[in-house]
């Protein structure tokens, strides 16, 4: 059997890192507000009291409401221990399947903790407990399959239908998987359980052909009776010919003053998709989307429509977008057009250089070192505030001094620290102005400074130099993020400085920085160059 990352995930979640949950809309948020009630165990199997219960299960408890799932889960025991099982759940049910016989003839309990939750964190309450004793009856009847999805004979059957084989009883899963054998193999398949349910999820097969997917007599049961006789299942896949597109989508495509606070991506294809295929290039996806998206996409059952969960609060005034290159339907039909622009819109006014106290960037520097670029101590007032800059330990390296109005970024000073000790702080006697806004107006400008600075009682430092905007934004592509920050204005600044001593000089260079600045993110890589020396910050996580 082949295993590859899905290619959706590839697509959506090239760094998959941390869990943050969205902003919830406004709607949900207040139902949840208005939900008081506890949730109940409406039942379960077995019930309490039960004799001859089967050692393999499944088991399952109902409640009454939608339940947070990993609240439920956790809070599930089976006594005496240790007894290990795998969980699903069917709408508001939770099922429950030992991945080893439980003993025979011996009295269990089945345990729902008051800690339960229901979605919206109302508790249980009380714990539910059934007491149960098990068969003391050796199982030796064989497993056989009871349904497959296809049906055996099936025709036109699309080339992506995922095969669904449903056990009689709940199955030695290693056993099973590795009595499986699919004629033509695809190029990847892979599966999953639900209870005794084994479904086989494969790349496209080929249009027109007969498939056979066998199963061997090593499956075994969990009491180890295996399959009698060979399972083969067969059938015919469809011809298509008819390129597929994108036929709705929500956001809508195009669309604008979109929620910052949206939950998911909604796209809807114009049929069944080989979801295997959607291997986009960094350079056509927003690296803003990555960075947001960090929990597996989910497919529909037929395949035709995908749900991204947005996991971050998104970006105001920014275009979001991707675009869907060389990706197929079942039958291997290219989308159309090819590639497919998908885009929107959110509400709110962009900024290209964001200044909020507790924003703070993740930096990734030339040796894969880790550090932090954060704004303190900002006063709307005065408009001045601090770049912190740490290591990846914490400790500070430099804080920068800058002051922030409607049309100008002014750079005021800087203090040095080492590993985490001050070291000296120098303001310019001229703040230096360093940014101006809108930088559309801009492009292709530059403006000259000059400024001094006291560092102690003997010595001082006189700077000058420029400040360049390039003519043209660019797309920046992220090797980090495995996504492209798209119209980016990339601004150079040049210094030369004399170091004195008592008015004497004793000292000079020259410096030139270059900083990319990315719609709604602000400064996403910075280059440092001096003489002989060069170094490259790249942003890979922020939180504004």
């Amino acid at each position: 059997m082949h295993r590859s990352a899905t290619g959706v995930l590839a697509v959506f979640c090239a760094a998959l890192m941390a869990l943050f949950c969205a902003a919830c809309s406004s709607d949900s948020g207040s139902e949840a507000e208005l939900d008081e009630t506890p949730p109940v165990v409406t039942g379960s199997y077995p019930a309490s009291g039960g004799t001859g219960v089967s050692r393999s299960g499944p088991f399952w408890v109902a409640f009454s409401e939608p339940m947070n799932e990993l609240s439920a889960q956790a809070a599930f025991s089976l006594a005496p221990g240790p007894v290990y099982f795998e969980t699903d759940w069917r709408g508001d049910t939770l099922v429950v399947t030992p991945t080893a016989l439980l003993s025979a003839g011996t009295a269990y309990t089945m345990t729902v903790g008051a800690a339960a939750e229901d979605e919206h964190g109302n508790a249980l309450g009380a714990a539910y407990a059934v007491d149960f004793t098990t068969t003391a009856v050796q199982d030796e009847t064989p497993p056989h399959v009871v349904s497959t999805v296809p049906v055996n004979g099936a025709i036109h059957v699309s080339g992506i239908q995922p095969v669904e084989i449903v056990w009689s009883e709940p199955m030695d899963r290693h056993s099973a998987q590795s009595a499986v054998e699919i004629s033509p193999e695809p190029e990847d398949w892979w599966i999953e359980w639900e209870s005794a349910t084994m479904t086989i999820h494969h790349s496209a097969f080929p249009e027109e052909e007969p498939v056979t997917v066998a199963i061997g007599t090593g499956a075994a049961d969990l009491s180890g009776n295996n399959l009698a006789a060979l399972f083969a299942l067969s059938f015919t896949t469809a011809s298509d010919d008819t390129r597929p597109y994108l036929a709705s989508a929500s956001p809508a495509n195009g669309a604008a003053g979109v929620s910052t606070g949206i939950s998911q991506i909604v796209l809807t294809f114009s049929e069944p998709m080989d979801r295997t295929s959607f291997q986009i290039p960094a350079d056509h996806i927003d690296a803003r989307i990555i960075q947001v998206v960090r929990e597996e996409p989910s497919w529909n059952a037929s395949y035709s429509a995908i749900t991204v969960p947005v996991m971050r609060t998104l970006l105001p005034g920014c275009t979001y977008w991707i675009r869907f290159l060389n990706v197929t339907d079942a039958a291997g039909n290219v989308i159309d057009p090819n590639p497919t622009s998908y885009e929107f819109t959110t509400a709110g006014t962009q900024t290209l250089y964001p200044v909020k106290s507790g924003a703070v960037w993740n930096l990734l520097g030339r040796y894969d070192e880790t550090g932090t670029r954060m704004i303190e101590d900002y006063s709307p007032s005065t408009g001045n505030f601090d770049e912190v800059h740490r290591n990846g330990v914490g400790q500070t390296r430099e804080i920068v001094h800058l002051r922030k109005t409607a049309s100008e970024v002014y750079h005021r000073g800087r203090s040095e620290y080492d590993d985490g000790a001050y070291q000296f702080s120098m303001m310019w006697n001229d703040p230096i102005l360093y940014l101006r806004f809108p930088l559309e107006s801009y492009l292709g400008q530059s403006w000259n400074f000059s400024t001094t600075a006291t560092i102690s009682a003997t010595r001082s430092m006189s700077l000058s130099g420029r400040c360049e905007i390039e003519a043209a934004k660019v797309n920046l592509v992220s090797g980090v993020l495995n996504g492209t920050f798209r119209g980016c204005y990339v601004h150079h600044l040049y210094a030369d400085f004399i170091m004195y001593e008592n008015g004497i000089p004793v000292d000079e260079g020259s410096a030139h920085q270059i900083m990319w600045l990315a719609p709604g993110v602000g400064p996403v890589q910075m280059v440092s160059q001096d003489p002989g020396y060069s170094d490259t910050l790249r942003v890979y996580d922020w939180s504004l």
